[in-house]
């Protein structure tokens, strides 16, 4: 069994894995900045909390075999300086740290955020050229860590994971925002909620970072594209959800221009308050449930032996009970 680093334990993703390398008999150290999230971890798992940032970061890496990198600043409402600090800088700590430390096998996680386009995009590959303007800073911090871990691989044996829309239990991101939304009774639907999108289970997510972690996977740094492989489109997703939650929602069709505006709005008006809050509403969110955007999983599934081991109904009524409870 291998001695397993796994950054931004306290957040949903991290903490599900975590939890699952440990129960597979991995040794297993988390590492967050949140120290009673922390100690929630529960039993078997060497807790540290360290800012990858600033620290320094020889002690978490001591005997480290390898090292799962989910620490990030996730969110599409931010300062370039934050985003830099938090999502590119420590990146750049933490894989100068793991060749220090002889670590054989780094998985990074990135986003699918950097493909984003207010455009229908259909069975998107890895294959990625950036765009002259990024829509939030967040993507383009993801992109900038992809591009030092690839620079750090072959000689930190290096695999990168693009999961889209991740939910489950616990999570705190995209379903309990939308529940939040509907809690009036009624949720407006971009255009007509027809865009067709991706969404991945956590425990899909895991079992990707295990495919990803076996030492005979490539580790020159490329990409993989995570997700459920079940496309939907977003009314039909947003029903299923609400029946499952046994809430009545009426859906109110908006149309894209309309929605993108009022977002824009809304940012301007955040720019302007003291501290900047984020809005409730902004152009990346109705983009990315306002148009298509599918992906392209057979890397995965051909290179990793990658397979979604929870559906996109199983998942859906796996959460829906956990959240009536």
């Amino acid at each position: 069994m291998a001695r397993i680093l796994v950054t931004g334990a306290t957040g949903f993703i991290g903490g599900h894995i975590a939890r699952a390398l440990a129960a597979d008999g991995h040794q297993v150290r988390a590492s967050g900045r949140n120290t009673q999230a922390l100690a929630a971890l529960g039993p078997g798992i060497d807790v540290v909390a360290a800012d990858l940032a600033a620290d320094d970061l020889g002690p978490l890496l001591a005997g480290i075999d390898a090292v799962v990198h989910s620490a990030a600043r996730s969110s599409p409402w931010g300062t370039a300086a934050q985003f830099q600090r938090d999502n590119v800088q420590a990146t750049a700590s933490l894989l100068a740290a793991s060749q220090a430390a002889g670590v054989q096998r780094f998985v990074h996680f990135s986003s699918p955020s950097i493909y984003f386009r207010f455009a229908d995009q259909y069975n998107v590959g890895e294959a990625f050229s950036p765009p002259t303007r990024w829509i939030t800073e967040y993507a383009r911090s993801k992109w900038e860590g992809e591009q030092l871990v690839r620079a750090a691989a072959p000689a930190l044996p290096s695999v990168v994971l693009r999961p889209r829309a991740v939910f489950g239990p616990g999570d705190t991101a995209i379903f309990p925002r939308i529940l939040a939304v509907a809690a009036g009774g009624r949720f407006p639907l971009v255009h007509g909620g027809r865009a067709v999108i991706d969404i991945t289970h956590v425990d899909n997510v895991v079992a990707a970072t295990r495919a990803a972690l076996c030492p005979d996977a490539p580790g020159d740094g490329r990409a993989y594209n995570i997700s459920n492989g079940e496309p939907t489109a977003v009314a039909e997703l947003l029903a299923r959800t609400f029946a499952l939650c046994g809430l009545q929602v009426a859906l109110r069709p908006v149309p894209r221009r309309l929605a993108v505006a009022a977002a824009g709005l809304a940012e301007t008006v955040a720019r302007l308050r003291p501290g900047r809050p984020e809005p409730r509403l902004t152009r990346y969110g109705v983009g990315v449930i306002g148009w298509s955007q599918t992906l392209d999983i057979t890397r995965a599934r051909h290179e990793l032996g990658y397979t979604p081991v929870v559906s996109l109904q199983q998942g859906l009524a796996g959460f829906a009970r956990d959240w009536r409870r």
